[in-house]
């Protein structure tokens, strides 16, 4: 173990080692006693009803990962802990794959809630039962053909040390909690109402690379004024080494294909070469004209550092040309680029709990969390749709004539990310009775702030007036990025957002309204008026403050002044939501409940809907319980979708047609066909959109055969209408190669997709279009689309869970299993996408050109089929210790399926973490010392076509690391 490790394992250690002779069994009783405590909270399930004491609790579809759980799994954020809980999906907020999405991603200490796979912004938040704010930055997710604005509560607001247990209400709750919980309920409780003082520190270290991490909790509480008044406050700081690609030779080239065995079909693919063909030796393509030896009959050239085997002849000391055509010097992405950012974490609540004289209790909430993180990415290229010129007067341009910057990469230095957030969060509610009646409500607001600064970007201004100095100051692209000049058109790009959410909520409960022969009926009446908002504020450069114009005369809002990055235009919204909610607890017989709910609520930018549940559980005998519930949803358009102006986004796009005509047309190997290139889609917000509206449905069973054994099976399946998406500009590429091959070679000036915005036809790629049947077409320059309500999307699958305690003479021990099994996700496909999916399974087009979003989409790019938690723990007296294990089932990369239709398998994951510990009485105070391994098979993520060669939406790829942690009470 490294150095600094032992340094610490022996300061912690010491202590215990002159505290072991004085243990007692006073020491013994008092965890015990402890444990017992806790395990009563534990019982507490607030989530599911919103009446107290119900007896429908037990018969709802909840897991409960509670603080002894988060402490064996060894997490420092609710990033962490939502991985590992198997109800949850992937998170697609995370770091090491938002760089495709830039300034436009949501960066920083952010994650995102996502159960069943359903999607971002499907599942609502709750902490100690009521909203959590969404993340002041928002990002887009593919949902359909092309990706769609999403948002989400910050998973890593909520700090893992103040948490009591984590509730996963796992069926629909909208008429209980309000009509967006779709995929279901993550309510957050912390312990609000402590007495005591502890704290604890944590520290670190990976074997794979060189990072450790440090984390400080602080917890304390204390009860005065006679037990009517308690304050608790639960401080945690955490921070981080950054993690570059270079560490790991796994990570540290971007061009895959030496990770790939020479038996696998799809050894030495292109797919896996993910460096880029943009590097600081530029093709330079005349404006007009050529020259003899040393560009090609269009005017284009090649340039190479001195000596490559490619060289014609010698341009400068470093660079040398020759004629196009012997391939670009390509760049490896990763040379520079993080895979997780340095970070810094604060977070802070503190509760208030006051019984007031006439019999009513107040309860406050302050919630304060911080992050900074920093992280390194790649250079910056041009669009190829908005490229710069290299001017003839340009000192450094040996030609004396005007050439267009291709393929030219600025990377002299990489893209700094310095992201900085904010949450701020006040409550305060009164609580009490009224006659028979017990009645709470609370005014509350959060607020979450986020500010993204982007440095060593480039402005096409800038570069463009660099690039047309007649001075030696002049940009200088054939430099090699040696005293290049490059500083002059530096910038650093800006994008601050806030969401803010205001609420007041009064709610009445009577546990005994009436009586029934079986018992009391209980019931609840609420009313909650909400005002949701948010404001994202986009760099002068690229919401058309500064405004560039590119050289075909192309300006904003279709081209920006950030290179590579799409115009944005500021965004903002709001909205208010005014609810009015029931819910009815009815024992029909002594062994059957049963729970109606029905909430009403109004949205002052939309409409509004009514949605209900039905939930039963009924014991036929003492040790089985069957439960079950049907509920409806209503999810209206995010905020962003609803009020986005037009945007433009470049994105690496496959155009279809292209791709038929280089495999049947002879250029299979895209030797002169270049099918892949940055394409831009053109949509926009509308007003016009529909609701989804979805169905959830559960049923099934508790067994507890023995006191201390529970086995739960819940079959669940939710079905969701008019989902909000996009057709997708490689569907719409692909729609128009099948218009294309049904029109076959004549007719050729009507023919395509009107959606599908092209270029004049290069008289040199025409002859494969036409070798392959189809008319020529030439390169996209824009795709049309428009946010769209889609066909159903359905999903079904069932969840088992079983719960396990033995108490021996040689200690307590204990299993729990979780695992969630996806039988069923599909995306139905309607107009254009339903066309699409038809004539490929007609074989009118190729088996391998994916209809992208549409269809059955399980097992697909991370839509896991099966995902499993397991832990064992034990403890005797002083000691214990725990045994985690963590599956994510296999999927396919859809990108990767060969012509014959053989997919990509990206094999199952299985992680193991262990600790152990040691629990003593020193110095005054009670306590605990643990040593832990995560990941202890040094298990790495399955290969994949990705940034750094795994699917990090759904797996972890640091292999083994360890952690020590003390934590003493008082």
């Amino acid at each position: 173990m490294k150095r600094s490790m032992m340094l610490l394992s022996g300061m912690l250690l010491s202590p215990l080692a002159l505290a072991i002779q004085e243990q007692t069994a006073a020491t013994a009783a008092a965890a015990q006693a402890e444990d017992a405590k806790q395990e009563s909270i534990e019982q507490v399930t607030v989530v599911g009803t919103q009446i107290k004491g119900a007896q429908i609790n037990e018969a709802l579809a909840v897991s409960v990962v509670d603080a002894e759980d988060i402490e064996n799994m060894g997490v420092d954020s609710g990033e962490e802990l939502l991985a590992l809980i198997p109800e949850n999906g992937q998170n697609f907020f995370n770091e090491a794959e938002n760089i495709s999405g830039g300034v436009n991603s949501a960066r920083g200490d952010i994650g995102a809630f996502n159960l069943r796979n359903l999607g971002t912004g499907n599942t609502l938040v709750l902490l100690n039962g009521r909203r959590v704010v969404n993340a002041a930055a928002y990002q887009t997710e593919e949902v359909g053909g092309s990706f769609v604005p999403v948002v989400t509560a910050n998973s890593n607001v909520l700090p893992t040390a103040g948490l009591q247990r984590v509730e996963v209400l796992r069926d629909g709750a909208s008429a209980i909690y309000g009509a967006d919980a779709v995929a279901g309920v993550v309510n957050n409780v912390l312990k609000d109402d402590f007495d005591g003082f502890s704290v604890s520190v944590k520290h670190t270290e990976y074997d794979n690379f060189e990072r450790d991490t440090q984390k400080l909790a602080i917890e304390w509480g204390e009860t005065f004024n006679e037990g009517r008044t308690n304050v608790s406050a639960f401080f945690s700081h955490y921070q981080r080494d950054r993690v570059s690609a270079s560490e790991d030779p796994r990570w540290a080239n971007s061009d895959l294909r030496d990770l790939i065995s020479e038996d696998s079909p799809w050894y030495d693919d292109t797919a896996f070469r993910n460096d880029s063909a943009n590097s600081l030796y530029p093709q330079l393509d005349m404006v007009s004209g050529s020259i003899d030896g040393i560009t090609d009959s269009r005017g284009e050239l090649e340039t190479y550092p001195v000596g490559d085997e490619r060289c014609e002849y010698e341009i400068n000391e470093f660079v040398c040309g020759a004629v196009d055509g012997q391939g670009t010097e390509r760049y490896n992405l990763n040379e520079f680029r993080d895979v997780s950012s340095e970070l810094e974490r604060s977070n802070l609540f503190v509760f208030v709990n006051h019984e007031l004289a006439n019999g009513m209790e107040s309860f406050s909430e302050i919630g304060l969390y911080s992050s900074s993180t920093n992280m390194r990415r790649h250079p910056t290229a041009s669009f190829s749709t908005s490229e710069l010129i290299f001017s003839a007067d340009n000192p450094y341009n040996p030609y004396g004539v005007d050439f267009t910057l291709d393929n030219y990469r600025f990377a002299e230095l990489p893209r700094i990310v310095e992201n900085d957030g904010d949450n701020f969060r006040l409550l305060q509610g009164l609580r009490g009775t009224y006659g028979d009646w017990d009645w709470e409500t609370a005014l509350l607001w959060n607020k979450d702030e986020k500010s993204d600064v982007t440095r060593n970007r480039v402005s096409n201004t800038l570069m463009q007036e660099a690039l047309n100095d007649t001075s030696l100051d002049a940009y200088n692209p054939l430099s090699a990025g040696n005293d290049s000049n490059i500083e002059r058109a530096l910038i650093s790009v800006r994008r601050d957002s806030e969401s803010e959410l205001k609420s007041f909520d009064v709610k009445f409960s009577n546990n005994a309204l009436f009586d029934l022969p079986a018992g009391s009926v209980a019931a609840l009446a609420g009313f909650e008026y909400r005002e949701e908002s948010f404001v994202d504020d986009r760099d002068d450069r690229l919401d058309g403050t500064i405004q560039f114009i590119d050289a075909e005369g192309d300006t904003y809002p279709f081209v920006s002044d950030v290179v590579n990055s799409s115009p944005t235009p500021d965004n903002s919204g709001e909205r208010s939501v005014a609810s009015l909610f029931g819910e009815v607890q009815v024992p029909v017989f002594d062994n059957f409940d049963l729970q109606l709910a029905l909430r009403h609520e109004d949205f002052s930018d939309f409409g509004d809907a009514t949605v209900g549940k039905v939930a039963f559980g009924y014991r036929p005998v003492e040790q089985l319980l069957l439960r079950g519930s049907w509920s409806e949803a209503f999810r209206a358009p995010n905020l962003v979708t609803i009020n986005e102006e037009i945007i433009a986004r470049n994105s690496s796009t496959t155009d279809w047609a292209c791709v038929y005509a280089a495999e049947n047309g002879g250029d299979p190997d895209q030797d002169v066909l270049d099918c892949t290139y940055s394409i831009q889609r053109i949509a926009e917000g509308s007003d016009e959109l529909e609701a989804e509206q979805s169905t959830n449905t559960s049923l099934g069973f508790a067994f507890t055969p023995l006191d201390s054994l529970t086995v739960t099976v819940d079959y669940w399946t939710i079905e969701k209408e008019d989902t909000i998406g996009l057709f997708g500009e490689e569907n719409h590429t692909l729609l128009d190669l099948y218009y294309r091959l049904q029109n076959g070679t004549g007719n050729c000036d009507t023919v395509g997709n009107s959606a599908v915005n092209r270029g004049e036809i290069d008289p040199d790629e025409a002859g494969f279009y036409e070798a392959a049947g189809i008319c020529a077409a030439g390169t996209v320059d824009s795709v049309n689309d428009r946010y769209a309500n889609l066909d159903t999307r359905t999903l079904a699958g069932y969840d088992v869970g079983i719960y396990y305690d033995l108490y021996t003479d040689i200690g307590e021990f204990g299993l729990k299993y979780n695992g969630s099994f996806t039988t069923e996700f599909e995306q139905d496909a309607g107009g254009d996408a339903a066309v699409l999916v038809q004539a490929q399974q007609n074989g009118d087009i190729p088996a391998n050109f994916p209809v992208a979003g549409f269809a059955d989409l399980i097992g697909k790019d991370g839509n896991q089929e099966e995902r499993h938690s397991l832990q064992l723990t034990w403890r005797y007296d002083q000691f214990g210790a725990s045994l985690s294990g963590f599956q994510v089932g296999e999927f396919y990369q859809d990108s990767l399926t060969l012509e014959d239709g053989t997919r990509y398998i990206i094999p199952s994951m299985t992680t193991y973490d262990a600790t152990v510990d040691y629990r003593f009485d020193y110095a005054g105070a009670s306590n605990r010392v643990r040593f832990g391994v995560k990941n202890l098979t040094d298990e790495r993520a399955p290969l994949a076509d990705r940034y750094f060669g795994y699917f990090s939406d759904a797996h972890n790829d640091y292999g083994r690391y360890y952690y020590l942690s003390l934590k003493s009470s008082f």
